[in-house]
């Protein structure tokens, strides 16, 4: 029988808003919020004007998951130092997961990384030319860098995770000397294991480069590394609750840090899908890195490298002192006003990035160092050389 209402009398409805209350999905008024849907203003790991220009964004944005892709010497290393650096001066951890074994700390401290070498003794063989008897020498040399950072390549990949059967979850008596895909996802676990049980107080900034460059456990397992589908499986299983829970959950509001990842992702041209056209440029590792990253970035051309080597030459001699590169934002799911996409030319030199206009300036601040290097290439023909007698040039780079 339906309620009758008197002349006047409003429906009570209970409303969603008490059902909410039921199951505790709002917080009570003076409770001390735990869980919350609310998102962090966005923060930023702040790149150089340069960046910022062709971007129209101040920088890396944090608690996100970010790729950076294109061709090879087109500035992905640059720009992932640029982060690496600016993330350390601004009380952020970086931790930098080197499966190419490629990162050069003397590269990152000439553009401002603060890393202090360790030395230590070291064996060296000498092999005699001609009786080819072996000797050992000891000589002290950087063996390791220290510093407010942490770093691991495959060896120390191995020493930490090369113990663990994926396949298995188990533990192996004796240590893998070859690293693997879920190696790296264990890495950032085990980092975001330590800061939640409270031995690291910073917030994080992970950067691999990069997928691609290892295989997976069942590859290394079956001995055939190279097989596209297992290493996107890999990926997929490794690292779907680092890319789609613990990262972007530092954006809210009741997380203490801030979390990001920074990938390199290798390209390769695929020429399947139109024998007849184009190649069309493709990532490694699958799709599920891919719809998981909020924020693509560009760097060089798509079907070529797309860049420009520049060049100063002098009598004979050439050195390539920077490339003019193009930066592209391709994909972006940030929230307005920042969710832009823009892409502009820059210079990508051993400072890092500068404008296409400061080139100039460069070149005159910088003269004495490009004077150094033409010299020491010049030392082998007795040849000298001055500042009149370099002449600066530029050519188009389209290979890949």
């Amino acid at each position: 029988m339906a309620q009758q209402i008197k002349k006047g009398q409003a429906i009570k409805k209970k409303g969603i808003g008490a059902w909410k209350e039921k199951m505790g999905l709002n917080p009570k008024e003076g409770e001390i919020v735990k869980v919350s849907n609310a998102n962090k203003v966005q923060e930023w790991i702040l790149m150089p004007k340069a960046f910022q220009d062709a971007t129209k964004l101040p920088g890396i944005p944090q608690s996100t998951v970010i790729s950076v892709i294109g061709h090879s010497n087109v500035g992905k290393s640059t720009l992932i130092n640029h982060a690496i650096v600016s993330a350390q001066k601004q009380g952020l951890i970086p931790v930098i997961i080197d499966t190419e074994n490629s990162f050069s700390f003397q590269y990152a401290i000439n553009m401002g990384f603060e890393a202090e070498p360790i030395y230590g003794d070291v064996e060296i063989e000498d092999v005699d030319e001609e009786t080819g008897e072996i000797s050992v020498h000891t000589e002290n040399r950087i063996t390791h860098w220290d510093g407010n950072f942490i770093y691991f390549n495959n060896a120390i990949l191995c020493e930490q995770f090369g113990d663990m059967d994926y396949s298995s979850g188990s533990k192996t008596k004796t240590k893998r000397k070859t690293a693997v895909i879920e190696d790296v996802a264990m890495c950032i676990n085990t980092i975001l294991d330590a800061q939640e049980n409270g031995d690291i107080d910073q917030g994080l900034l992970f950067v691999w480069d990069s997928i691609g460059s290892i295989g997976s456990y069942k590859e290394y397992k079956a001995g055939k590394i190279g097989n596209a589908m297992w290493s996107a499986a890999s990926i997929s299983q490794a690292f779907n609750n680092i890319v789609n829970d613990r990262i972007p959950a530092s954006r809210k509001v009741t997380s203490p840090y801030s979390n990001t990842l920074l990938y390199i992702n290798k390209v390769w041209m695929n020429n399947t899908l139109n024998p007849t056209g184009p190649a069309v440029m493709e990532t490694k590792g699958g799709k599920s890195m891919k719809y998981a990253t909020r924020m693509e970035i560009l760097m060089g051309g798509q079907l070529t490298a797309g860049i420009k080597r520049l060049t100063a030459t002098s009598k004979g001699l050439n050195y390539s002192y920077a490339i003019q590169t193009k930066i592209k934002i391709l994909k972006n799911h940030l929230d307005a006003p920042h969710n832009v996409c823009y892409e502009d030319n820059l210079i990508a030199c051993d400072k890092g990035f500068i404008g296409v206009d400061e080139l100039d300036t460069y070149k005159k601040e910088h003269i004495s160092s490009i004077l150094k290097e033409l010299n020491n290439l010049g030392k082998e023909k007795s040849i000298s050389v001055e500042a009149k007698d370099v002449e600066f040039t530029e050519s188009e780079v389209e290979d890949y």
